[in-house]
């Protein structure tokens, strides 16, 4: 298979097989519901202090109660916390369903569940552990702006571009190192910290193929983000101002597992040496696994 095949096996794949938007359209309620919480929920606790946000200045968080500071942070940490496990177990509902269509022709809502159930919290740590390196990368930006908010023009300036290259080239680094480890999760079923090598090891051997796939990923994202905001004026004239979020939210259903698609087709054939003959994925897979 070329990287080719991988898009329009994926194509066939999901014309055939709807069933595997229902996670993301799960998973896209759900957060959609979260962060109505957290809106009314912040809202709610900084109701007394909306006069002095309304006049917002630095100095502002220095007027307000500690206490309420902490309790809407931490209404937002939890909100995140419980965005993040939805989007771990949407992915491992997702990928499970991919591999079942790849090998069986088709997939049902119950290996969505079961999957989900057991491969989430591998997920999930996964994700906490590359959200965390990113942000490590990202210091020294931020040093660079508290530079620049502290009138240390020259200093600021000189941490920011570097701190800017340094995000750049390692959130890069950082997404193809980990650019299957889901499918290292749930199809080839490896621990969390045996997922991130396994991932790692499928980029290195594979550098120009994982890379390219990434960037077709990237590029179709793209595409479809600028084509959205073009549209996005006239659409919110035609149609009302939340118009675009939620065409955005129906590309993203189905963006996610196309691309779940892709990568399993992808992972399958690196690493598990699947082939598929005369393009028929029901019928005629030949395993060589390595």
């Amino acid at each position: 298979m070329d990287i080719g095949d991988y898009y329009s096996k994926s194509i066939e794949s999901f014309r055939r097989n709807w069933k595997i938007t229902v996670p993301s359209i799960v998973a896209s309620i759900l957060t959609v519901l979260l962060l109505i919480v957290a809106f009314f929920g912040v809202m709610a606790t900084l109701s007394p202090n909306l006069s002095i946000i309304g006049n917002f200045t630095p100095s502002i968080f220095s007027q307000i109660n500690s206490n309420t500071l902490l309790t809407a942070g931490l209404i937002l940490l939890i909100i995140e916390i419980l965005i993040f496990i939805i989007n771990a177990f949407r992915t491992a509902a997702t990928v499970g369903m991919a591999k079942q269509i790849i090998m069986d022709g088709s997939a049902s809502l119950d290996t969505a569940w079961k999957d989900g159930i057991k491969f989430f919290p591998k997920i999930f740590v996964v994700s906490i552990i590359k959200t965390i390196l990113t942000a490590i990368i990202a210091i020294p930006i931020i040093l660079g702006f508290y530079l620049l908010f502290n009138n240390m023009i020259l200093s600021g300036i000189s941490v920011v571009l570097i701190g800017s290259i340094i995000l750049f080239i390692g959130f890069i680094l950082i997404s193809l190192i980990f650019f299957v480890f889901n499918q290292s999760i749930v199809v080839g079923q490896k621990s969390v910290i045996g997922s991130i090598k396994d991932s790692y090891d499928i980029f290195w051997n594979n550098k120009l193929t994982v890379f390219l796939v990434a960037l077709i990923n990237t590029v179709i994202s793209m595409g479809i983000g600028f084509i959205l905001g073009i549209i996005s004026i006239p659409l919110t004239v035609v149609a009302g101002p939340f118009a675009t979020q939620i065409l955005g939210l129906l590309v993203s259903i189905i963006l996610v597992p196309y691309f779940a698609l892709v990568m399993t087709y992808m992972y399958m054939e690196l690493k598990m040496g699947f082939q598929w003959i005369n393009g028929d994925v029901k019928d005629h897979i030949v395993s060589t696994e390595k």
